[in-house]
């Protein structure tokens, strides 16, 4: 009797393992589904961000050719053209980070504390207001 108690046991246990290792199979299966997907998606994520950003440099470059009048001229623009240019497109950000924030509750003390702490950890130069909106120099 004692030999046919331990049949059973051993076949339990073997039916046991034998759900145990299916089980794992399919948690293993769907897990590696779900990260194919997320995969996928993320590769997805990233091949719009790509299309995003050369249609952005599409932008900047016309923006550029029209603030530098390239299609006007013979000689290369002058490195202050250059330079206002490149501002010029800094500007944009700046442009939409300002309007974004400034319409939020409270956003210009949230645009003058960036900057205060920008400028406490030593960045140098660091503004989110537009140079249009900044007070002209007098040189």
């Amino acid at each position: 009797m004692f030999y046919l108690d331990n049949l059973l046991t051993d076949s339990m246990l073997n039916r046991l393992r034998h759900k145990l290792r299916y089980r794992y199979q399919v948690k293993s299966q769907e897990y590696a589904i779900t990260r194919k997907n997320l995969i996928e998606k993320t590769m997805a994520g990233f091949g719009q961000e790509a299309r995003e950003t050369r249609e952005m440099a599409r932008l900047f470059f016309r923006l550029l050719e029209k603030k530098l009048k390239l299609n006007e001229r013979n000689e290369p623009p002058s490195e202050e053209e250059v330079k206002a240019a490149i501002e010029q497109l800094k500007d944009i950000g700046r442009i939409s980070v300002f309007a974004s924030v400034s319409i939020l509750p409270g956003g210009g003390i949230s645009l003058i504390g960036l900057e205060l702490l920008a400028r406490k950890f030593g960045v140098k130069n660091f503004t989110f207001i537009p140079t249009s909106f900044r007070k002209k120099e007098n040189i």
